[in-house]
């Protein structure tokens, strides 16, 4: 039954009935009481409901998450959830392999659902190519930045990651450690790129020489990355006295590797994280590491998201504080 079937039911014009059902003052009361009775007759509620659906499926927000199991960015979904509950949205999250192209399902989304905006959490901007500029409505990137992106409607809120890098290498060196080497992602992101970059400045700065060959070892954010990269590390470079990490997870998984093969942390080498995440809390010993505030990079993400939608407000970028969380992982030479 649709509406067209009423009309042709009661001998009505589809506009009347279109005007009876929004309950639209310029209908008289007889014709009213007769399209309701077919209205009635039919059910034509269940209509009405389909109706409200499809008004909110254009008030849709989609969510792509940017890995399977990271904790930083399980934590930025959950904050993100709760402060969407109450707002007038319907929500849809995806989430995709950390070797998926978010920037691609975000264009097949686009055309299929019609979303009014989209949330990225993690993902690395490289990957937004040309095809990126069909997505035609606001989108935010939280956590990582995206001001290299040409796109009106992308905006970012992130911490300065290469400044969090800095800061977290300064605090090997100033501890004494002269030869650190490093587990992090591939360099071709520009997320990794600028957690490298940072550590490097920090280095040059000391006038400490890095060998990226023997130094550096390639991983996965995640634990099992981790555990692996460390192994081949200390293979390659058996003189290191610390490791910089770019995630926690991936600090986790090396001092996991480094208690299997009889090496101490942080007495014969010391650790430092990168994230903040809940877990490196109850480490032993405790991680120390940089803290990404995901509470407040989700309040100032989604702020700029409803601006967009809801004021049309141009794309910007923001920073926001990062913390030194100092654990027991790394020791202080003499």
């Amino acid at each position: 039954m649709t509406i067209k079937d009423i009309a042709k039911e009661c001998g009505c014009a589809i506009g009347t009935v279109s005007r009876v059902l929004n309950n639209h003052p310029d209908v008289s009361e007889k014709t009213r009481e007769k399209v309701m009775a077919v209205v009635q007759k039919h059910g034509f509620v269940l209509n009405a409901n389909a109706k409200q659906l499809k008004a909110q499926e254009r008030k849709n927000i989609v969510v792509i998450v940017k890995g399977t199991s990271s904790p930083l960015l399980n934590g930025l979904l959950e904050h993100l959830q709760k402060k969407l509950e109450p707002l007038p949205y319907t929500v849809d999250v995806v989430v995709l392999d950390e070797n998926d192209n978010e920037a691609t399902s975000a264009v097949r989304i686009y055309y299929e659902q019609k979303p009014v905006g989209f949330v990225f959490l993690g993902g690395s901007p490289d990957r937004y190519t040309e095809e990126f500029e069909k997505v035609k409505v606001p989108c935010v990137l939280i956590s990582n930045a995206a001001d290299s992106v040409e796109s009106e409607y992308l905006s970012s809120v992130s911490i300065d990651n290469e400044q969090a890098a800095y800061f977290a290498a300064k605090h090997l060196i100033q501890n004494g450690h002269k030869r650190i080497g490093v587990i992090g992602g591939n360099l071709q992101s520009e997320v990794s790129s600028a957690r490298y970059n940072g550590f490097l400045k920090a280095m040059e700065e000391a006038g400490l020489s890095f060998n990226s060959e023997s130094s550096y070892e390639v991983s996965k954010y995640s634990m099992e990355g981790g555990f692996a990269a460390a192994e081949i590390l200390l293979r390659k470079n058996k003189e290191i006295t610390a490791i910089y990490t770019m995630s926690d997870v991936m600090a986790i998984g090396a001092c996991r590797k480094l208690k299997d093969l009889g090496v101490s942390v942080p007495e014969q080498i010391s650790i430092i994280g990168f994230d903040g995440i809940e877990i490196g809390t109850f480490m032993c010993p405790r991680l120390t590491t940089i803290r990404q505030l995901e509470k407040e990079l989700v309040e100032k993400g989604l702020s700029v998201l409803l601006d967009c939608i809801e004021r049309d407000e141009k794309s910007v970028h923001l920073h926001v504080p990062f913390e030194f969380v100092e654990g027991e992982s790394v020791k202080k030479l003499n």
